[in-house]
């Protein structure tokens, strides 16, 4: 009886996990890219999240450490914020007063509770928030409205102000999951490279309840979540490889005592935080300085994040790699950009700071959390992806990449194509031509029934006269020739 009982409670559990979790409600998909947001006239990068009725459209951070939802408030910039670029970077601003669901709550206790938090003035309340899905840039968007969710509106800080909260706690997710406008507390994330510190052209997208598809490779990588901190996407480094691209040979890593003899033994691993509020990696004091002396790197602080310069162009990249052997490589253009700059900063010998795996780390990687199992996934990102792919994603169950048609290089080179192409523009030719001789048989034969026609026509009428017979007659003799009949 006791195999018995144990599958009967396996499948009540299996039961009840079905009931809690609908796992056939569609995700919400968020793009992340520039756009003019409210009160502004300059296009700024963020989430594609709205505020209010009438709505107040902003561009907010996504961020994996705070909980809250925030708006910087209409007088953010007005001599209360030391926020570099301020009218330019705040991801829009909020009026509270220019909506008619805003409620405020003086009494609202704030998740963030962090001591490092770098607002100092916010009120809180409650109002419309509106989540716009917008595939592409040409095509118009539709929204998903969560009424009566809690907002801050930042009036005074040093950082941007525009966050949607994506922590353990986060606001967002639970008013989405309570109200079964997603299967559960699930979010997946790329953020892309299309703002200015990162440089590059590639939008980016949140999925509430879900993860895109299409935007993944396998192998998926499993960790789980950390309870303790701020930060609970926690992940073990254990090399850092330099490489050259146009050398195949010079590979260096930065844990090799052979290649960098002032470290007595090879560094341990280390634990590093998933972040996306900083965009340099904040890496252990002795990896930071072997990547100071290989690649002949100064303190910068061009970017305000004490980002590290070298001397001279370097045409590489540096390969991140994780215990479990899951490798993120920071392309050429990513560990480089056109002003020498690295996306690694610089650190002090004595800094308590954790580590750091930060937004340059996120832009090549797509990240998947399962906040219900308190488990999140990695896997390496595809840059560049014309399909958009929102998937439901269950709690408890692992994310599966679109598996893209297996094509040769006979296909990828176009080669089929170019077949296809020529075979179809031999048969169009042929067809040409047969037509064009054909054509030109009938005209033949046609011009021949026409010659027998009027040969037969012509008989007829020469058959309607009387000829008579001439009688022949020899020449005169040739003495007897008058002269008018000498040949000349």
């Amino acid at each position: 009886m006791a195999p018995l009982a144990f599958y009967l409670s396996a499948m009540a559990l299996l039961a009840q996990e079905s009931v809690a979790f609908n796992c056939s409600i569609p995700p919400i998909y968020v793009d992340i890219h520039k756009r003019v947001t409210h009160f502004t006239d300059n296009f700024q990068y963020g989430s594609f999240i709205g505020v209010g009725t009438p709505a107040q459209n902003h561009s907010l951070w996504p961020s994996l450490s705070n909980n809250q939802t925030s708006f910087g408030a209409s007088t953010f910039c007005d001599g209360n914020s030391t926020l570099k670029d301020c009218e330019t970077s705040t991801g829009g601003f909020f009026n509270p007063r220019d909506s008619t669901t805003f409620t405020e709550d003086p009494d609202y206790q704030t998740l963030d509770t962090a001591p490092n938090t770098t607002f100092n003035e916010s009120l809180f309340g409650h109002d419309s928030l509106r989540l716009y899905t917008h595939y592409f840039e040409t095509d118009g968007a539709w929204q998903t409205v969560v009424d009566n969710s809690s907002v801050e509106v930042v009036e005074a800080g040093s950082t941007k102000p525009a966050i949607v909260g994506l922590g353990t706690s986060s606001t967002l997710l639970n008013d989405l999951a309570a109200r079964n406008q997603i299967c559960g507390k699930m979010y997946s994330l790329y953020i892309g490279q299309g703002f200015d510190r990162a440089g590059g052209a590639v939008n980016g997208s949140n999925v509430f309840g879900g993860y895109d598809a299409g935007r993944f490779v396998d192998p998926v990588h499993k960790y789980s979540m950390s309870s303790a901190g701020t930060n609970h996407l926690n992940i073990r480094v254990k090399d850092i490889i330099i490489s050259e691209t146009n050398n195949a040979n010079a590979n260096v890593s930065l844990f090799d005592t052979t290649t960098f003899p002032s470290m007595a033994s090879r560094p341990d691993a280390f634990d590093a935080q998933i972040t996306t509020d900083q965009y340099p990696l904040s890496l252990p004091y002795e990896i930071t300085q072997n990547f100071v002396s290989h690649l002949d790197a100064d303190e910068d602080n061009t970017w305000g994040d004490n980002s590290l310069k070298l001397k001279k162009p370097f045409n590489g990249s540096m390969t991140i790699i994780l215990d479990d052997g899951f490798q993120v490589t920071l392309p050429p253009s990513v560990l480089v950009n056109a002003s020498n700059i690295t996306p690694v900063q610089s650190r002090a010998k004595d800094s308590k700071e954790p580590f750091y795996l930060s937004t340059a780390f996120l832009t090549q990687v797509y990240l998947m959390a399962d906040f219900e199992k308190q488990s999140f996934f990695l896997a390496t990102a595809v840059q560049k992806d014309n399909m958009v792919m929102p998937t439901p994603f269950c709690p408890g169950s692992t994310p599966t990449a679109y598996q893209r048609p297996n094509q040769g290089a006979f296909v990828k080179q176009g080669l089929i194509g170019a077949i296809v192409g020529g075979v179809l523009g031999g048969i169009g030719i042929g067809i040409c031509a047969y037509c064009f001789v054909a054509s030109c048989r009938r005209r033949v034969a046609e011009r021949r029934i026409e010659k027998r026609a009027e040969e037969g026509r012509k008989a007829a009428k020469m058959a309607q006269f009387e000829v008579e017979e001439v009688t022949e007659f020899d020449p005169p003799p040739k003495s007897a020739t008058p002269f008018f009949w000498k040949k000349r």
